[in-house]
């Protein structure tokens, strides 16, 4: 069941629908008033972040593989059981993880926040560094402004110790970063 999922994102065939329901339950829950409307806005702008590198246009992993890493046709160091392990692990489950610790401390929608703004950055550099659009960069670019404007919010209204806060959740991110990388760079 799991090679279904994982095999050409498939999993990302719910992308659409799962954004637009949690964008739907975002705005009937919380106003843009509201501290944690900002603290979770990133859940459903990533679902639908998602659904442009992986299913409509898609095409992240072949980018990824082809134009990022240099591989020939074939090589892969991104395949589709990656893909599927990233994106359901490290974003499904921690952002569901951290929106709901959200209720007990508002802080933990920065890490929700950071961790989003490292993910649009790395689509936006490599857009002005190969000069094309990549998967994935539309959606980065306007995620990028929320999750901006979210940190902003986060920051002046919503935490005590804000600094403890970044400082806490930049190490702690570029930490699962790096596992990330060396997971994704290793052999299939």
């Amino acid at each position: 069941m799991l090679n279904y999922w994982a095999e050409n994102q498939n999993w990302a065939k719910l992308t659409p629908w799962l954004g637009s329901i949690t964008i739907v339950m975002l705005f009937l829950t919380f106003s843009p008033v509201d501290t944690m409307f900002w603290a979770l806005i990133n859940i459903p702008l990533y679902l639908f972040h998602q659904t442009e590198e992986h299913y409509w246009p898609g095409g992240f992993k072949d980018y990824f593989n082809r134009v990022v890493n240099g591989l020939p046709e074939g090589d892969e160091a991104l395949t589709d059981e990656k893909v599927f392990w990233i994106n359901i692990i490290l974003v499904w489950l921690a952002f569901l993880i951290f929106g709901l610790l959200c209720i007990v401390n508002i802080g933990f929608g920065l890490l929700i926040v950071i961790f989003s703004l490292m993910n649009c950055a790395t689509h936006i550099f490599t857009g002005i560094k190969y000069r094309e659009w990549n998967p994935g960069l539309v959606m980065a670019s306007l995620q990028f402004l929320a999750s901006v404007y979210g940190a902003y919010v986060i920051t002046a209204k919503g935490i005590s110790h804000p600094m403890t806060w970044w400082i806490s959740s930049v190490l702690f991110l570029i930490l699962v970063h790096a596992i990330l990388f060396k997971f994704v760079m290793g052999k299939k």
